[in-house]
């Protein structure tokens, strides 16, 4: 027999499934931050200096998304 153990972080009531969206929220516009940031430094390196770190433009969005799950997990 299998057994299911729910675990919540707001609670079971109105009180918390508002806590838990407020929390899902902070937590997406945290990553959603830490993404632009790292775009928006790769975005900044010229050609040269991609070349020489082995990285092309079609990279930016894989490397932003796992600077962005590094500092907030999913």
């Amino acid at each position: 027999m299998a057994y299911v153990q729910a675990s919540t972080t707001g609670g079971f009531g109105l009180k918390g499934r508002i806590r838990g969206l407020i929390s899902a929220i902070r937590t997406a516009r945290a990553r959603r931050a830490a993404f632009d940031r790292a775009y928006s430094e790769l975005r900044r390196l010229d050609d040269r200096e991609l070349r020489d770190l082995g990285l092309s433009r079609s990279d930016f969005v894989h490397l932003a998304e796992a600077e962005a799950n590094k500092i907030v997990p999913l």
